[in-house]
């Protein structure tokens, strides 16, 4: 699956995303992205930031990450699906001194690998600040067994409903397989409830 590069038409016809598979043993997920993208692995746990970070050189145009934590009590607190979004929620919208926040996408719950998946959309924008920093955040949080996933998409508000990001989050999330299901027979994930204002 590693080197297959798949084709989807652009919307507006002028030319084709190419998407790459890329399977993660290590965090036990298989997924699609650009592939003019670059994507970056954390070697070990004492390394900074995300376990897969994948972006465009262009910042603006769009990042993913996606956390992983094999441990469910040591990464999130709980084995509690519902509290642990509940919560991440609330922390990550509350206003503080720096930023303020907007929610754009009310939290709600979808499937992604027919697995129960907590999920909303938020603006954030610095406070008393001549030029901002401002962006557009769509998170993804997931249990699989006894393992946790975190997933965001994030871009400048500008740009995070282009034609091309809306299409690159709708590929990645239906093309996501988590390996770690004991039981999984299918080969795709789908989104059951995502649509309206941002994808």
């Amino acid at each position: 699956m590693s080197n297959f590069v798949f084709f989807i038409p652009s919307i507006n016809g002028s030319f084709a995303l190419q998407f790459t598979d890329y399977t993660s043993e290590k965090n036990q997920i298989q997924f699609q992205y650009p592939s003019d993208w670059q994507i970056r692995e954390k070697a070990n746990r004492f390394d900074e930031g995300s376990q897969i970070d994948i972006s465009n050189k262009k910042i603006a145009a769009g990042k993913l990450r996606i956390y992983f934590y094999n441990d469910l009590i040591e990464g999130f607190g709980s084995t509690n699906l519902d509290a642990v979004f509940t919560k991440f929620y609330t922390a990550t919208t509350t206003d503080d001194y720096v930023y303020e926040y907007k929610i754009i996408e009310s939290p709600s719950f979808v499937s992604i690998d027919s697995q129960r998946t907590g999920s909303f959309l938020m603006t954030f924008k610095q406070k008393n600040e001549i030029d901002p920093i401002a962006g557009a955040v769509k998170y993804w949080i997931t249990f699989v067994g006894n393992s946790g996933y975190m997933m965001q998409f994030m871009a400048t508000p500008e740009n995070f409903n282009t034609p091309d990001n809306i299409e690159i989050r709708d590929q990645f999330i239906e093309s996501i397989v988590f390996l770690g299901q004991s039981n999984a027979t299918n080969t795709r994930g789908t989104i059951s409830s995502v649509v309206g204002v941002a994808k």
